[in-house]
């Protein structure tokens, strides 16, 4: 799978990226230099990125072949041009992860580019242009870790979101011993994840979505404990009928693990517009 990080914010998320080798990273942004770095002028006016012709870009995503997922960070100038950027790779399958930065501690310039971004690339994504469109708050996951120190902020979120995210796509790409993450409706462009405490059935969401129309619920639990435990099943069909509701496709899917504790995830999707 291809990382495209564009940005400051989505570089950060890309370096994180890194650490395992099933991703190829591409970073975008200003100042930035060493392998699968391009490199962009730095301009004062946002329109100059929306106009910027971007020398080269296409001999850069040269080895970008397959699934990408461009992360942008929604009030960096940067992300301004990422429209632009991205139609050099249109022939690829592009999915979008969204940043949503603390709209409180932004200025009302980076309030006014946040905006237009983040409903874009929405629209972007639920005519088909984009595969889909995942959105997560860095406020949220802020509050799920309890806070994290000025110095090294970023980072912390970072490390708990791109875990969540690789755990995620291993799952996706493995097959569950009990239920399924179901294909997504071609109209659910737009979701967002979580963490799930299996023990308590409680789950954190990385942003609050308005009105999911499907959920899944996903189960990593130990394989020996898949073997012994006879309770399992009952215990995870009671906790997915609590979690019905109206309106909403409630689905589960279990996966062994090699963990000694049980971890799990949400997937919410919707095809409605955030606002």
């Amino acid at each position: 799978m291809n990382i495209v990080g564009i940005g400051s914010a989505g570089c950060n998320i890309a370096e994180v990226f890194s650490q395992y080798p099933q991703y190829k990273i591409f970073k975008i942004d200003v100042d930035i230099s060493g392998k699968g770095c391009y490199n962009i002028p730095k301009f004062e006016e946002v329109e100059q990125y929306e106009s910027y012709d971007y020398p080269k870009i296409k001999s850069f995503f040269k080895g970008l072949k397959g699934e990408t997922t461009c992360i942008i960070g929604g009030s960096g100038k940067v992300s301004c041009g990422s429209l632009k950027i991205l139609e050099n790779i249109k022939d690829r399958p592009i999915s979008i992860l969204y940043v949503k930065p603390d709209i409180e501690m932004l200025n009302e310039k980076q309030k006014m580019i946040e905006k237009v971004v983040y409903n874009v690339l929405q629209e972007y994504a639920r005519s088909g242009v984009f595969k889909n469109m995942m959105i997560i708050n860095n406020a949220e996951i802020d509050h799920m870790i309890g806070g994290a120190p000025i110095i090294g902020y970023h980072d912390a979120l970072n490390e708990t979101l791109v875990p969540t995210l690789h755990m995620l796509n291993y799952f996706l790409n493995t097959s569950p011993v009990s239920g399924g993450i179901p294909k997504a409706k071609e109209t659910h462009r737009i979701y967002t994840v979580g963490a799930f405490d299996t023990k308590k059935n409680e789950e954190k969401m990385f942003f609050s979505l308005d009105k999911p129309r499907s959920k899944c619920y996903i189960y990593g639990v130990n394989e020996e404990k898949l073997r012994t435990d006879k309770s399992l099943m009952k215990t995870i069909k009671k906790q997915i009928d609590s979690k019905k509701e109206e309106n909403v496709e409630v689905t589960y899917a279990v996966y062994p693990v090699e963990y000694e504790n049980d971890i799990g995830y949400v997937i919410s999707r919707t095809p409605n517009i955030q606002k």
